[in-house]
């Protein structure tokens, strides 16, 4: 059965999505606010939103309103109808139905929305508002109920039509932005790539002025420092210009008041010329003058030690130790009866044997040179010694002597102790040859010395400054036979008095000593010290040699049987004494052989005992009363020594052959 139903005029268009617009109002939102968006990316997505909007207006929907091939039985239709158990029945009223024309149906007009420009994102919202409330309504419309959805989907289309309209002017008008964006776009690129490019040049130009700026602010720093430097160096030198400026103005003055003075030592310095040249003449004469008058000094000199004798004999007493008047030790009675004379005896006033066994007198006298009490100092017995020395300066050879038995006092009257009151003989005259080597300088004469040590020990020669054992002869220095010479003998140059000192000192620790009853420290050996002094006058071409022998012999006592122990020694030394009185005993009586050849004392003291030598001996004796008949002994040989008589002495003087020694 066919329904009763009219076929509506009106053909519903399709529905159109929910979705379909949501996302259509979504893209046109998103087309609106991209400001940022770039120029392809807007152009595509509006013409994809104009593509979406356009389809379904254009589009009819056939499949909807077109009736359907077969028709439809009432009965077909309504049989498989089932209401759901939630829809009530609705009762309808009756209707009459005309057999004419189809009533229309009524359909409630839409109202009309004024269009009203608003953001997209309203609009938008809106719509889909609507479209919700639409949806909600016709979700309560009856299925069954056809006019009504029918009008409400009409009112839908028209809804639908009226916003696509909308959308095609406003997808027309964002076309037109979009062209104008693009070919804003084209030329936005070009200044984009321009500025690409004036940015990177630009860039380079900021890091080149960058490095430019950081190397000009290091320059900066470099130069305001050593500004701060010169400144103040320029500070500095300121304040010493300133200062050389006030110094400038002293030296000025200065200079002004030397140049005054300058000229007045100028005048006084050509009278001081012509002063000189005067006095230089009278220097002249002075000099010829006084080396005439030195000659005649040293003739008048050497004749007065010829009258004293050129053998000398000085006795000398030493005074008692103090361990001796500790002990009190018995002492002879010696008087002295004048400067030359003494008197000797013993104690207890016994008589005294005489070596042929005669009885003697209890005194004996005996005369000297000189003689010296107890109490005489070191410097009492040089003021005699100094004319000799002084001999020995001006070209003669001298040679002093200390003789006498042990512990008489020789070697303390040749040496001394260490002091300035008591040093002895040897010490003196290097101090006196020094002080008169500085005198003869202003007369024109330059000494050179030369000293040599050496000691006679068991008739054996020993170098005293040299500790290596050599052979030593005593050997002719010519045919002549005048002066004698030691071989292998070491000879040191000195040049001042401390030089001589220690050479002395070294021979003295050198020097063979041992103990006896007579003293704790003998001399067991003969002693030499020789100098040589050459002295040379340049003007007067003349140069002279004098050789100073200072001797310090060994003890002259007899051998005792308590010291056999040293029998040898004993031996050789009263030997070696033995021949020197032989020696003197020949020259006394004027042989024409004197045995010096006999010792190496006798031999060494040659040219001082019987040649061309001043000779003094200094003979040592102790006043104790137990050595008082070595002190006759002694005593006699100095008396023989004494009346020895030698010829004239002669200075070794010669002349120079070249100027330039």
């Amino acid at each position: 059965m066919e329904s009763r139903l009219p076929v509506p005029k009106i053909k519903v268009k399709q529905e159109t999505n929910i979705t379909n617009v949501t996302a259509k109002n979504n893209n046109h939102k998103t087309i609106t606010n991209s400001d940022n968006m770039s120029a392809p990316t807007l152009t595509s997505t509006l013409k994809s939103a104009t593509s979406t909007l356009a389809g379904p207006a254009s589009i009819k929907s056939t499949n909807e309103n077109k009736p359907p091939i077969k028709p439809l039985n009432r009965a077909q239709t309504l049989c498989p109808i089932t209401r759901p158990n939630n829809v009530t029945t609705l009762k309808r009223a009756a209707t009459n139905i005309a057999h004419g024309d189809a009533k229309k149906p009524y359909i409630k007009p839409v109202p009309k929305v004024p269009r009203v420009i608003k953001p997209n994102n309203v609009t938008a919202s809106k719509v889909n508002r609507a479209v919700q409330n639409d949806v909600d309504n016709a979700g309560k419309l009856k299925k069954w109920d056809l006019r009504g959805r029918l009008a409400q989907t009409s009112g839908k289309l028209t809804a639908a039509q009226q916003k696509n309209k909308d959308m095609i002017s406003k997808c027309s008008g964002l076309e037109e932005l979009v062209n104008k964006l693009q070919a804003g776009e084209a030329t936005h690129n070009n200044k984009m790539e321009e500025l690409k490019l004036s940015n990177n040049n630009l860039t380079s130009e900021v890091e080149t002025l960058t490095l430019e700026l950081s190397a000009i602010r290091k320059n900066e720093e470099d130069m305001t420092k050593r500004l701060r430097e010169l400144e103040e160096s320029c500070t500095n030198l300121s304040s010493a210009l300133n200062q050389f400026q006030e110094k400038s103005r002293t030296q000025e003055v200065l200079i002004s008041e030397q140049t005054e003075e300058l000229t007045t030592l100028r005048k006084d310095l050509k009278l001081q010329q012509e002063l000189n040249t005067d006095l230089n003449i009278n220097k002249e004469e002075l000099r010829a003058l006084t080396h005439k008058m030195d000659k005649e000094r040293r003739v008048l000199h050497n004749t007065i030690q010829e009258l004293k004798g050129n053998i000398r004999v000085f006795c000398r007493v030493r005074p008692p130790t103090q361990k001796e008047t500790e002990q009190m030790k018995a002492l002879c009675n010696i008087n002295f009866i004048d400067d030359c004379t003494i008197e000797v005896g013993k104690s207890d006033g016994s008589d005294a044997m005489s070596c042929s066994g005669k009885q003697r007198g209890t005194k004996q006298e005996f005369s000297f040179d000189k003689v010296f009490a107890p109490k005489a100092s070191q410097a009492d017995v040089f003021e005699e010694l100094s004319l000799l020395v002084q001999s020995a300066l001006e070209g003669y050879n001298v040679c002093v002597f200390a003789y006498g038995q042990t512990g008489s006092g020789k070697t303390y009257t040749m040496e001394g102790e260490c002091g300035l009151e008591i040093e002895g003989m040897i010490p003196r005259t290097v101090r006196h040859i020094f002080v008169e080597m500085k005198q003869f300088e202003l007369l024109g004469w330059e000494y050179r010395i030369e000293a040599s040590f050496l000691e006679i020990y068991n008739e054996h020669i020993i170098d005293l400054l040299d500790c290596q054992p050599k052979m030593h002869e005593i050997r002719m220095v010519d045919s002549k036979g005048h002066d004698l010479y030691v071989s292998n003998l070491q000879i040191k140059e000195i040049h001042n008095a401390e030089e001589l000192y220690a050479c002395l000192r070294t021979a003295q620790r050198n020097r063979a000593v041992a103990a006896t009853q007579s003293n704790e420290r003998s001399s067991r050996s003969h002693s030499v010290a020789r100098i040589r002094l050459i002295g040379t006058h340049v003007t007067k071409q003349e140069v002279v040699v004098g050789n100073l022998n200072l001797v310090d012999l060994a003890g002259s006592e007899r051998l005792k049987s308590e010291e056999a122990i040293r029998t040898a020694e004993t031996k050789n030394i009263n030997k070696s004494l033995a021949n020197l009185g032989n020696v003197i005993l020949a020259l006394l009586k004027k042989q024409e052989h004197v045995p010096y050849r006999n010792s190496k004392l006798t031999h060494l003291l040659m040219p001082s005992l019987g040649g061309n030598s001043k000779t003094l001996m200094l003979l040592n004796i102790s006043p104790l009363d137990e050595c008082y008949n070595e002190t006759l002994n002694s005593l006699r040989f100095g008396s023989n020594v004494n009346n020895c008589k030698t010829g004239h002495v002669k200075r070794s003087r010669m002349i120079l052959q070249n100027t330039n020694i």
